[in-house]
């Protein structure tokens, strides 16, 4: 079970993101606050693994917050769910070690998309966000070489489909999975891969045979 402390600052939106989280599988929800002072007293006897945090609380835009979370708790994955629309402000978060941030208008099927990517242990980059983010985001963790053993069966079903030249939309029916999923595991591989792009994943996944080049 994944234990999750909430922090929303609106009331009523804190109460339908509890009943929304409390609805997913494998999630327990420790505590719920609408400030985040009462968090904090509380999250050093929780210890929960996930902390889900408002992300236009006024901490976290003026005091690094953030940054303070995981140097105190690094055992904890935080996500923000925030209205903040600054990509740069947004790359400092993912800096500072946020595994997600998530604008306030996601959908709900993302939003449980989310879930899963970052209880999977992954950084998970919204649809909405991905275009301005990934390239900055898989530049940064950049690796020299890529290890097979690194890849998932899934990201590698979903590299060898890709190799094989099928659509996203084509991805998504074949393996009976979202668009959203397919995106997420293609930045995964970018990110994995050390690359910038499709192409370059191509060039890689090539030269280092990580998949069937007979399709």
């Amino acid at each position: 079970m994944i234990a999750l402390v909430l922090v929303e600052a609106i009331p009523l939106l804190c109460e339908s993101l509890a009943r929304l989280l409390e609805r997913e599988e494998g999630i327990v929800i420790q505590g719920r606050y609408t400030r985040f002072c009462d968090a904090a007293t509380a999250l050093s006897d929780t210890q929960p693994d996930l902390l889900w945090l408002d992300g236009d609380l006024a901490e976290i835009q003026e005091a690094g917050l953030v940054k303070m979370l995981r140097q105190q708790y690094p055992g904890i994955q935080i996500l923000l769910f925030g209205s903040v629309d600054s990509i740069p402000a947004i790359k400092n978060f993912y800096r500072q070690g946020i595994c997600a941030y998530l604008p306030k208008t996601t959908p709900v099927e993302e939003i449980r998309h989310a879930l899963e990517e970052v209880i999977a242990g992954h950084v998970f980059i919204p649809v909405a966000l991905n275009r301005s983010l990934a390239t900055w985001l898989t530049t940064k963790n950049r690796k020299k070489k890529p290890l097979n053993n690194e890849l998932t069966r899934r990201e590698k079903e979903v590299l060898q489909l890709i190799m094989d030249e099928y659509t996203t939309r084509e991805i998504a029916s074949k393996l009976f999975i979202s668009h959203c999923t397919v995106e997420t595991h293609r930045i995964n591989l970018i990110q994995k891969l050390g690359v910038k792009n499709t192409a370059g994943m191509v060039r890689v996944a090539f030269e280092y045979g990580l998949v069937d080049v007979g399709g």
